[in-house]
Order: structure tokens, then C-alpha cells, then sequence
């Protein structure tokens, strides 16, 4: 099997060596002037592992690039980046990452897939927030451009911090309703004795203090996208009433006897396993179906490591706008960050780039501004211990889920709250 590689197009010159002995993966960069000369290598049969693409005279349009990647049929990552400067920041970074963190996103070429060769002659999906080029995005951004105009309802599924929020406004951009309201509901934080209320509004003297009619969240939305955020807390009572509105799309206001049509699509969320809700009684099984059209599962951060260098670019480009002096990374800081298992996942990134951000006297951020959730100060051995601990937990859970399930792996991933996929690539890496 051949080393990996990397293609460095534009930029300043490159060396052309191994970047190292990384316990037998050298990982060799070839480095050419223009779009052109990357087309011409790839026309000649060259393959490369990842693209890493700087602006320049002659690398201005990537487009035939891209194309010439489609006519090979090479699955290789092409990665844009703002200047040549955060490209040799990105190459430092893969210097200093261990191998097997490296193995995890840089693999020797692949047949591309022809499904995933766009249609001609439509419209490329707008995917604003969604950042990162990881293969787990790539099968993401997919999956939303197919079923993002459908009108289809949706469940997100992910744990707290992976951004359901910024997939579900993602979604409605892609749809035929993207220029009609996006209303989101953070079911977990509106009290239980307004809920109802604030969802399905209410008439004037529909109780003390309604001195005004509302129309509440729902018939806000009309036209447009409801997002049910934390739609696993919503109380059992108001489970029936939203059935009702999803079945009949009518709504019910307060105190109101009149019924008010409205055309609404869902998008929910939850960082809950919803089936194992369902039979424990605390989730109504109808209603569970009604919103379980289509399932899209937000990978973590641990899932997405590859894509830890351009959404720290992205948050501190937001925080530069926000007043703070412009900063960057250094490869030792985003190797710090690559260390890291993210519970809090991308929440949990911003946090950490922002506190760093503010403690970092210099304009480069040093892994001596780097501090996670927990107060732990990042340190070598910080990173080294902890996936061992995380591992050992993760094998015990999908143990017990495969035995809860009688080895029925869907049935276990649901339990587990994971994609079928990421179940299967962890099956093989703990050899279970």
C-alpha cells in the first residue's frame, strides 16, 4: 500500500520530502504553481490522499480541479484555504500529529463514488455553517442536499454541542421555504405552565393576564420551518396536542375554539435516545413516528477530529469581529486541540478558543493559553491517558448495547444514540 500523499497547489514551494518517519507512515507533499500543473499531474496518473489549495496568480478558479478529480474517479479531500500563510499553519499542524491520529483522515486514494458526482444543471446546496471538510461532513452535506427540498420532516439526532441548531437553519436555506420564517423552540426552557401557550398561542381572557391574543410559535412559522429543539422534554400532554397538529395541521389556541389551518414543516432535535424514551413511557410512540420520517445523526468532534483546523479559523475570524485583536494558532496549539476528546464538542471548542484568545498575550496562541472544561491545563500527558479512559467506557457501552439488543447492531446504534456507520467503524477498532 502506498504512503499517503499531499498536493500543495499555489503558496510558496514546497520541499517534496517526507515529512517524517511516523511510525512507517511518511507522508510525502508534492508542491506545483498553478490549477494548471495540478491538472497535468493528475492527468498523468498521479494520485494524491488530500488537495490543500492557497490562493494566487495562477490558482485563482479550483473549479477544473475539482472536475478533473470527478473524471479520475479519486475520493482526494480538496481543502481551500484564505491565504498561503493558513495553509503552512495547516502543514505544521500535520507534522505534529501521531500517526495514528494522521491515519484517521489521510488514506491512500479511493475509487470516488459515482453517486457522489453532483447533478448537472442544478443548483449547488448552500451549506453557511456548516463547517468542515471531513469525510463525515462530506456524507452530511450529501444527505442534506438530497432531502433538505423534499419538505420531509425531520429528526436530528446528537449529542448537546454538535450544532443541531446550524443543521436544521441549513436545512430550511435548502428548501423551498428558505425565504419564509425559521422559528426555533428550545422545548427544555420554556416552563411548563406557559408551554402550551407559547407554542400554540392564546385568545385575549384565555386566563389572567391575557389582556392580548398571540399566535404563538406554531402559527408564527406558518409557510416556513418549526424548529423543536430538546423536543424530548416537551411534557406528555403537549406530545398529544402537537400530534394533533401534525396530523390534522390545524391549531387550537387557548381559550380559542376556532381551529386555524397553518402549512408548516418540522425539523425536531434531541440529545436523548427518543426509542429507548418510548418504552419507558416518557415519549409518545406516535409521535415518535410522525417525527421520525428521515433521521439525521451530528457527529461529535472526537468523530470529525480533520475538522478541528478550519472551524478554530472560523471561530476566531467570528471572535475578530466580535473586538477581539486578531490571533491564530500554533501547529503545537492546534495539535492540543486535535488531542482533545470534546464532550462538549464544538460548544466546548469555541469556549476554549475563546478563553485562550483572552489569556494569550501574543498573537499566536500557544498551547500555554490552552485550557478545556474540566480546568485541565493541556499538557502531553493530558492527551495521552485520556482516550485510553474514553475507549474502554466506549467498549463496555457498545457491549452492553449489542447485548440489550441480542447483537442486532441498528437496534444497538439507536440505543447508543450513533449512526449505524460510526457503530461498524467502532466494532472494528475494538475488535468486537
Amino acid at each position: 500500500m502506498n504512503n499517503p500523499s499531499i498536493l500543495i497547489v499555489g503558496g510558496k514551494p514546497g520541499s517534496g520530502r517526507p515529512y517524517g518517519d511516523k511510525g512507517g507512515t511518511a507522508i510525502r507533499s508534492t508542491h506545483v504553481e498553478s490549477t494548471d500543473d495540478a491538472i497535468r499531474l493528475l492527468a498523468d496518473g498521479e494520485t494524491f490522499n488530500l488537495i490543500l489549495v492557497a490562493p494566487g496568480p495562477n490558482t485563482q478558479d479550483p473549479v477544473p480541479l475539482t472536475r478533473e478529480l470527478r473524471a479520475a474517479r479519486l475520493s482526494a479531500s480538496t481543502i481551500l484555504f484564505p491565504d498561503a500563510e493558513k495553509l503552512h499553519l495547516a502543514l505544521e499542524w500535520f507534522k505534529s500529529l501521531p500517526n495514528e491520529t494522521l491515519k484517521g483522515f489521510i488514506n491512500p486514494s479511493t475509487p470516488f463514488p459515482e453517486e457522489t458526482m453532483p447533478p448537472t444543471g442544478q443548483d449547488e446546496p448552500i451549506f453557511d455553517g456548516l463547517i468542515g471538510e471531513s469525510p463525515e461532513m462530506g456524507k452530511l452535506k450529501k444527505l442534506i442536499g438530497k432531502i433538505a427540498p423534499t419538505g420531509t420532516t425531520i429528526l436530528l439526532q446528537g449529542e448537546s454541542g454538535t450544532g443541531k441548531e446550524v443543521l436544521a437553519r441549513v436545512i430550511h436555506s435548502n428548501s423551498s421555504r428558505s425565504k419564509e420564517p425559521f422559528i426555533p423552540v428550545d422545548c427544555a426552557a420554556i416552563s411548563g405552565n406557559i408551554i402550551e401557550s407559547e407554542l400554540f398561542g392564546h385568545a385575549r381572557g384565555a386566563f389572567t393576564g391575557a389582556e392580548r391574543s398571540t399566535l404563538g410559535m406554531i402559527r408564527s412559522a406558518d409557510k416556513g420551518t418549526l424548529f423543536l429543539d430538546e423536543i424530548g422534554e416537551l411534557p406528555l400532554n403537549m406530545q398529544a396536542k402537537l400530534l394533533r397538529t401534525l396530523q390534522e395541521r390545524t391549531v387550537k389556541p387557548v381559550g380559542d375554539t376556532r381551529l386555524y389551518p397553518v402549512d408548516i414543516r418540522i425539523i425536531a432535535a434531541t440529545n436523548r435516545n427518543l426509542a429507548e424514551a418510548v418504552k419507558n413511557g416518557e415519549f409518545r410512540e406516535d409521535l415518535y413516528y410522525r417525527l421520525n420520517a428521515i433521521t439525521i445523526y451530528a457527529p461529535p468532534l472526537r468523530e470529525r477530529i480533520a475538522d478541528i483546523p478550519l472551524i478554530s479559523g472560523h471561530i476566531l475570524e467570528r471572535l475578530k469581529k466580535e473586538g477581539y485583536q486578531g490571533k491564530q494558532l500554533s501547529g503545537s496549539a492546534l495539535a492540543a486541540l486535535s488531542s482533545w476528546h470534546w464532550p462538549g464538542n464544538v460548544r466546548e471548542l469555541e469556549n476554549v478558543i475563546r478563553r485562550a484568545a483572552m489569556l494569550a498575550g501574543e498573537e499566536t496562541i500557544g498551547t500555554d493559553s490552552i485550557s478545556f472544561e474540566t480546568g485541565i491545563k493541556w499538557s502531553p500527558a493530558t492527551t495521552a491517558e485520556t482516550p485510553v479512559s474514553i475507549a474502554s467506557h466506549e467498549k463496555e457501552a457498545i457491549v452492553k448495547a449489542l447485548q440489550k439488543t441480542s447483537g442486532n447492531r441498528r437496534e444497538a446504534a439507536e440505543l447508543l444514540g450513533i449512526s449505524e456507520a460510526t457503530l461498524y467503524r467502532r466494532l472494528k477498532v475494538y475488535g468486537i
